[in-house]
């Protein structure tokens, strides 16, 4: 017997998404308006915004009249229904920083830090989300940025050492069973980041490129046998090479991770192991040439670089080089980000938002 998908259960939780989408957007509102601006019948609203009250998600304001007939009630998004938290561990000129931020449904901070840690590992993971729990009680979901790829919530080659190999989502899963837990490659959530705040309503792609002048992890203590971990067969093969580039890429509100989590790992490109094996430290020639790769395969409308080794000069001079490897019609805008920590937080945000969501992409209809 074939078994049919009944689908009345999930257009109810795109409809539910789409009142909320546009609540948060428009503010207080009445039914008739919230039913004009989404296109859903007044009468399916008037359901939906009930049982939206009753959890409280949806709170009524002040009623409002056109000066006839009966006052309309107006309803409000909740912005304090939920918590959501992003973490993410960085290191800067030999300092192990890690970063976070609570934030309320409507993206409004409720707190936010950045320490120095000694060491990153998963107990001051756990310690960090543990203590957030402790203080928020209805912090309902976290995303946590990691400098490395991840495949199905497991950190494969990190810049922590302590990190790598780790089941990172599944553990932290266990330990707080109440909150859902996303863990994302650092440039990925700093190009969705990048594109939530600035392509919104584009169907674009964007892609982030990001290089230090010095790769200051804890492969280098994997290089040299001093780092007490075991590594796989795999993980040996990716040390033989520098790791001193990372992307990230988005294209129309999507992050591209790969079926294996590993799409934006530009260092392991031929071309660019070829060049930086004459020369370890980042380059134009190797950015142009990471640039001219993506380009034929994305075609991206904005290449943003960051990181240590880029400034403006190198960035024209990259971009002078980039016209010798691409069509002009083709080449992307190359805008070079000194900071982007606003973007890879706003990102981890949005990520931890949308696991609260039924898992559908709003987009706005083109004319």
């Amino acid at each position: 017997m074939q078994i049919v998908r009944n689908d009345i259960t999930k257009v109810k939780e795109i409809n539910v998404e789409i009142i909320k989408s546009s609540l948060k957007r428009m503010g207080s509102s009445t039914k008739a308006q919230i039913a004009e601006e989404t296109g859903i019948s007044v009468a399916t609203c008037g359901k939906l915004l009930n049982e939206l009250c009753d959890s409280r998600e949806v709170i009524e304001t002040a009623q409002t009249s056109a000066g006839y007939g009966r006052p309309a009630k107006c309803y409000a998004y909740n912005g304090n229904f939920a918590l959501v938290a992003c973490i993410y561990i960085a290191s800067d000129m030999g300092k192990v920083l890690l970063s976070a931020k609570v934030s309320n449904m409507l993206g409004e901070v409720q707190e936010e830090y950045t320490l120095e840690i000694g060491r990153a590992s998963f107990d001051v993971l756990e310690t960090t989300v543990g203590r957030l729990v402790e203080k928020h009680d209805t912090l309902r979901a976290v995303a946590i940025g990691i400098p490395g790829y991840i495949t199905d919530g497991v950190v494969g080659l990190c810049n922590f050492i302590d990190l790598m190999g780790l089941p990172l989502r599944d553990m932290l899963q266990e330990k707080f069973p109440q909150l859902k837990i996303q863990v994302e490659n650092d440039m990925n959530a700093a190009a969705y980041g990048f594109y939530k705040g600035n392509c919104n309503e584009k169907e674009t792609t964007v892609a982030f490129i990001y290089s230090p002048i010095d790769a200051r992890t804890g492969l280098e203590e994997m290089r040299t046998g001093s780092a007490e971990v075991e590594l796989n067969n795999e993980q040996r093969t990716l040390l033989q090479y520098s790791v001193n580039y990372g992307a990230g890429f988005v294209s129309s509100g999507k992050i591209l991770r790969g079926f294996s989590g590993f799409a934006g790992e530009v260092s392991f490109l031929p071309i660019v192991r070829e060049l930086a094996s004459e020369n370890l430290q980042a380059s134009v020639e190797v950015v142009a040439y990471i640039i001219g790769s993506i380009v034929p395969i994305l075609n991206p409308e904005i290449v943003a670089l960051t990181g240590s080794y880029f400034d403006e000069k190198n960035v024209e001079t990259i971009r002078s080089r980039c016209l010798e490897l691409i069509s002009p019609q083709h080449m992307p805008q190359i805008i070079l980000r000194d900071d982007v920590h606003e973007e890879y937080v706003n990102g981890l945000i949005n990520l931890a938002l949308e696991e609260l969501s039924c898992g559908i992409m709003l987009v706005t209809q083109r004319a």
